[in-house]
């Protein structure tokens, strides 16, 4: 940039040889100077933690006791003011030539604190670095006094943080083990008392509620904690069984069982089941037969036989009842009248090689057998 300038001036204003000569030192001269400046803000850099060149440094110990600080580079620097952001005073150097290296004490106790190192001058650079002091985050959890690990869906559960060694950089991730997306909380989760609402149909009766929490001292590999099994309970599958339901009349005696499916019995979904039964009104009493609510299983039930009074179509409510509620069964059963086999055909005389046409006229039945009388069966 300075070449163009002020080779753009010598184009504009004669100038003796002297004067070329006196410029071509300046412009160098000044190439010089910006040289260095680049250079010094090139070099701006000092080891970090682990050994690395930076010029965003981050010093990290888990130790839990005091922690000495090396600030130290590969490179050279002029005056130096250093700020270690712990309330003490700064220091100031002269220079600091490799390996020379200026160290300041931090006293035991948990923080961040932000290092600036200033360097003096026209161009000198300014590095920003962290010191974290802190352990490794240590993860937790608790039910609540009084609180339960066994509900029905949907309901909520309530869960407290009690992890240790919590820094200002800690991370935490709940999983609820329902599929439901993974929550993410900064430190002030701990010793906190969190919800969660299961759904209905999410959880297959039990599942697993993990913890993790992470900081700089976890290196990348967080701690976890869990509590299992968290038992979450529904509805039972209410279903009837049948012995028919399609019956040909004068056969109308039905054979009814409740099958109902019972929601995680084995996981401690034990509370005794009830049972109603509605057969409808068919028979003229101008009410439903119904069973109102009885125990099912224990005791056992032989199901119900129930006669119809004739040819129709008959359906019957079932409803079983757990510890989370009822769910309701229905099921259809027809009686028909029975089958009446007729046909008719173009003529009772032919010829033979004549074709003769023969028309179905029987009424009901599913499936028919012809026998043309020729011996074709």
């Amino acid at each position: 940039m300075f070449n163009s300038v002020f080779f753009g001036l010598s184009s504009v204003l004669p100038l003796s040889a002297p004067s070329r000569q006196a410029m071509r030192i300046l412009v160098l001269i000044i190439t010089l100077l910006v040289g260095v400046t680049l250079q010094s803000y090139s070099q701006c850099q000092v080891y970090d933690g682990g050994g690395n060149v930076s010029g965003n440094p981050v010093w990290v110990s888990c130790s839990g006791g005091t922690y000495t600080l090396y600030i130290q580079s590969p490179n050279n620097f002029g005056a130096l003011t250093i700020n270690w952001g712990d309330g003490s005073a700064n220091t100031t150097v002269a220079s600091l030539i490799s390996p020379a290296f200026v160290s300041h004490v931090y006293a035991a106790v948990i923080g961040n604190y932000t290092v600036t190192i200033t360097e003096a001058g026209t161009g000198g650079c300014v590095i920003t670095g962290l010191v974290v002091l802190e352990e490794p985050v240590n993860a937790s959890m608790q039910i609540p006094l009084g609180g339960v690990t066994q509900i029905c869906a949907p309901g909520t559960l309530f869960f407290t943080n009690t992890s240790t060694d919590v820094s200002s950089n800690t991370e935490f991730t709940w999983d609820f083990g329902d599929g439901s997306p993974i929550e993410t909380y900064g430190d002030t989760n701990v010793n906190q008392t969190v919800s969660h609402t299961y759904l209905q149909g999410t959880v297959n009766c039990v599942t697993q509620v993990t913890l993790t929490a992470e900081n700089y001292c976890s290196f990348g590999t967080p701690t976890s904690a869990s509590f299992n099994p968290i038992q979450i309970f529904d509805l039972d599958e209410a279903e009837i069984t049948a012995s028919n339901i399609i019956l040909c009349y004068p056969d109308t005696v039905v054979h009814f069982d409740n099958t109902t499916a019972k929601n995680c019995v084995a996981q401690g979904n034990t509370a005794q089941r009830f049972e109603y039964w509605n057969f409808g009104n068919y028979w003229g009493t101008g009410t439903d037969s119904i069973i109102d609510w009885v125990p099912f299983d224990p005791p056992a039930k032989p199901g119900y036989d129930i006669a119809y009074p004739g040819v129709g179509t008959y359906v019957v409510m079932m409803i079983d009842s757990n510890m989370c509620g009822p769910d309701t069964a229905f099921i259809t059963v027809q009686i028909t009248d029975p089958p009446t086999a007729n046909f008719s055909m173009s003529t009772d005389t032919s010829c033979s090689g004549d074709p003769v046409n023969f028309t179905r006229l029987s009424i009901g039945g599913t499936n028919h057998l012809i026998d043309y009388g020729d011996g074709g069966g």
